[in-house]
């Protein structure tokens, strides 16, 4: 780690990012790389279909076809289509809203429900190729995580939430990519974008969390439209004294993450986690656990005298409401997670129904459930680990500890597993299976498609909102 600060022979950090995404090729992109930036797009695509009968992603979708023009761009669930950034604003948006998007520990933080919002609008709006957008997505990613490894995970333990402040480079690189600006226009747009970047962890629980997802893949959007005609920001935009680094990070800074671009990539090392359940990925390890001891010891709910989960400082600070009151406080509760898999034996989009916090047995569940903080708990491998230890009525003790849970890069989803998620996904947004396996194919061959256009043709249905109303709180 080094004081802020660099020499005026040096190109500016943004400047660096922006030589190295603006010039990338998929020739360029290890095959293992590119097999997992599709299962990003896959998993992404399906949790925005899930969630389009959400609520709040039709007051985002109503909000933004009433203030932002129509135009080329399509939303996830909703036949009509709007100006880029209005595009990436709700699909970014409906991409959080369930909190069942992909997590990388590069930052901790959600990447592609920015990058991926911001690269598909602006690639739309050039009518790209599909191997254009996996490049852009790419590129996307690749920065939001090399500036994340800028400012290490010190910056999330402030209290900063980095999908947002991080994100704003990587959805600002991924449109400009999608748009196929140079390395000049590019760097504009990383400092217009840079210079708005913010994010703060008090969203956590309420709305302003998914919104502030889709805010910054339009923000990233903007700022690449801008730059291509001729708007300007500050080159030195990271590492200027009253820059992003100096105000959010406390002038400190380790520059590997954009010196290893292209040499090391994070969307494989260290990886993306895909999520089992929709809530916070600080809940995972200890919710597989509890399944897999009820079943291995045949416990019931009503044998059920306690629940102790024990869990690690990131862990601890993430999961913080120990009696939740509303479906988005319920995505960040240790024994709300629990207590549905005592009461229903799974965590599903539906446990986050209304109806279902309002159940007086997950209420007498959640009391059963303790969190307790270990600070020697976890390692770089397993970050967000639990060891959760069950208690019976008639004096039975169930213990195990899980550093990985199922979708961590060390104990990956199978591709079968990611599919199946994504088919339930569509299902719950009012997709047919036709159309969703047909949509699934052709992603998996993505960049074989000379049109985007061509790529989503069997997704175009209209809104989900008729006929799947309710269906992501009803559909398990």
């Amino acid at each position: 780690m080094m004081a802020y600060g660099s020499s005026d022979a040096e190109p500016a950090l943004a400047e660096r990012l922006a030589n190295w995404s603006s010039a990338l090729s998929l020739e360029a992109v290890p095959e293992d790389v590119i097999g997992i930036a599709k299962r990003c797009i896959i998993d992404l695509i399906g949790v925005c279909l899930a969630a389009a009968p959400h609520e709040l992603t039709k007051r985002m979708h109503d909000y933004a076809r009433s203030n932002y023009a129509s135009g080329p761009a399509m939303v996830f669930g909703f036949p009509d289509r709007l100006s880029p950034p209005g595009a990436a604003l709700v699909n970014g948006t409906s991409g959080h809203v369930l909190d069942f998007d992909d997590t990388s520990y590069t930052g901790i933080m959600h990447g592609s429900t920015v990058a991926f919002p911001a690269a598909l609008s602006a690639a739309e709006h050039t009518n790209a190729s599909g191997r254009h957008l996996l490049e852009a997505f790419i590129a996307g990613s690749e920065v939001t995580y090399a500036v994340a490894l800028l400012c290490t995970t010190s910056h999330y333990f402030k209290g900063w939430w980095s999908t947002a402040t991080f994100g704003t480079f990587g959805a600002a690189a991924a449109a400009a990519k999608g748009l196929g600006l140079g390395k000049t226009k590019t760097a504009k747009a990383l400092a217009l974008a840079g210079v708005q970047a913010t994010g703060l962890k008090a969203a956590f629980g309420t709305d302003a969390k998914p919104y502030l997802a889709g805010r910054t893949a339009a923000t990233g959007v903007e700022a690449a439209l801008l730059a291509a005609v001729g708007v300007t920001g500050p080159a030195t935009v990271l590492e200027d004294s009253r820059g992003f680094l100096a105000l959010l990070n406390d002038s400190r800074w380790a520059a590997h993450g954009i010196d290893e671009l292209g040499s090391v990539w994070r969307l494989t090392n260290p990886g993306i986690f895909f999520k089992q359940f929709p809530v916070c990925s600080a809940a995972h390890a200890a919710v597989e656990l509890t399944i897999g001891l009820l079943a291995e010891h045949c416990i019931g709910c009503e044998d059920v005298e306690r629940v102790i989960c024990e869990v690690p400082p990131v862990v601890a600070i993430s999961l913080v409401y120990d009696r939740p009151t509303s479906p988005q406080q319920a995505q960040f509760s240790m024994p709300f997670a629990i207590a549905s898999v005592l009461v229903h034996g799974e965590l599903a989009i539906a446990s986050l129904a209304e109806s279902a916090l309002r159940d007086p047995r997950l209420a007498r569940a959640m009391e059963k459930v303790e969190m307790r903080r270990v600070d020697d708990l976890a390692d770089e491998t397993a970050p967000e680990c639990a060891r959760v230890t069950i208690r019976t009525r008639d004096g039975r003790v169930a213990s195990s500890y899980l550093g990985e849970p199922a979708g961590m890069p060390g104990n990956p989803l199978s591709d079968s597993r990611l599919h199946h998620k994504f088919l339930r996904c569509a299902a719950i947004g009012g997709v047919n299976e036709i159309a969703a396996s047909a949509l699934l194919e052709r992603l998996n061959a993505l960049e074989k498609f000379s049109s985007i256009a061509d790529v989503f043709a069997p997704v175009r249905i209209g809104s989900p909102q008729a006929g799947a109303k309710m269906s992501w709180v009803q559909t398990r």
